[in-house]
């Protein structure tokens, strides 16, 4: 009979990809785990996993095996620990965009369930964590195709080109604007100037070379250098709306083209099976959507 410590295990060195960190993940040694698996793919008959130097890469046998189990083993974790701890409220791991979380998402939280805990950082790191099982809940600024994830929209955010002073733009065509703009410093969020540049190219047309004066990897902190006269910079509207209506902050130039970008609410696939979970969710998609 199938030793339902088995599939714990399976599920985990899945997420993982390795053996030494769902070990970790499971608070096992790796030989006890490399055990589970060993036993488990005896007891089916075939691999479910390839061994490669880097990771395990599952088989087709090893796909189809979590597909068919991954909900009904996250299900019964869940209801271990909360046998485990009656009177502690569960806890919901919710990552994404610290501006965002900070600016929109605090205002809007419904009546929770859950002790909340919130990690922040960049989509495609977060994604993985969901994965691997590391946070349960996800704001996404991108979509991203992963399988055992589901991604539903949570809204469109619009970008400016704001500074502390207004481009007299009267009697310019577009070509004076860019170079106008062009001799200006620029605050960019990093390197590759990931908001400018899309801007840039609904803007004019063409891609963009700007050097950037200051790389700060967080908008509000972008959004205080404006307001002091730094520089300029691209940044969402929902961040700089009071700014703009209180004359503080200016919008630049109007792209024909609006710059926009999706945010989605990103959760495993298997957790829709928990009631409390898929009400908290629902809830909080019915306050947080702006855009249906």
């Amino acid at each position: 009979m199938t030793n339902f410590e088995w599939y714990r295990s399976f599920v985990a060195i899945y997420r993982h990809g390795s053996i030494s960190r769902a070990a970790q993940a499971r608070f096992m040694t790796q030989p006890a785990l490399s055990q589970h698996l060993a036993a488990l793919e005896a007891e089916i008959g075939e691999p479910l996993f390839r061994r490669t130097p880097r990771q395990m890469v599952p088989t087709e046998r090893g796909h189809m095996l979590y597909g068919q189990i991954v909900q009904a083993v996250d299900r019964l974790e869940k209801i271990s620990g909360d046998f485990r701890h009656p009177s502690t409220p569960p806890t919901l791991r919710i990552g994404g965009p610290s501006e965002w979380i900070h600016e929109y998402l605090i205002a809007r939280l419904p009546e929770s369930p859950y002790t909340l805990s919130f990690t922040f950082g960049e989509t495609k790191p977060l994604i993985q964590a969901l994965k691997n099982n590391d946070i349960d809940l996800l704001i996404a600024t991108q979509h991203v195709a992963t399988s055992g994830l589901t991604f539903t929209r949570l809204m469109t955010e619009t970008f400016k080109l704001v500074g502390n002073r207004p481009v007299p733009s009267d009697g310019y065509d577009r070509d004076d604007i860019r170079q106008r703009l062009e001799r200006l410093d620029w605050i960019s969020y990093a390197p590759e100037l990931p908001i400018i540049r899309r801007f840039w190219f609904a803007a004019f047309g063409e891609r963009c070379t700007l050097k950037p004066r200051f790389i700060v990897p967080d908008l509000r902190v972008i959004k205080s250098l404006v307001l002091q006269g730094h520089g300029i910079s691209v940044l969402p509207e929902y961040l700089v709306a009071d700014e703009l209506k209180k004359g503080e902050l200016y919008e630049l130039w109007r792209s024909p083209e609006p710059v926009e970008n999706d945010l989605w609410l990103v959760y495993r696939s298997s957790d829709r099976v928990d009631p409390t979970f898929t009400t908290f969710v629902d809830s909080w998609l019915r306050a947080a959507v702006v855009t249906p």
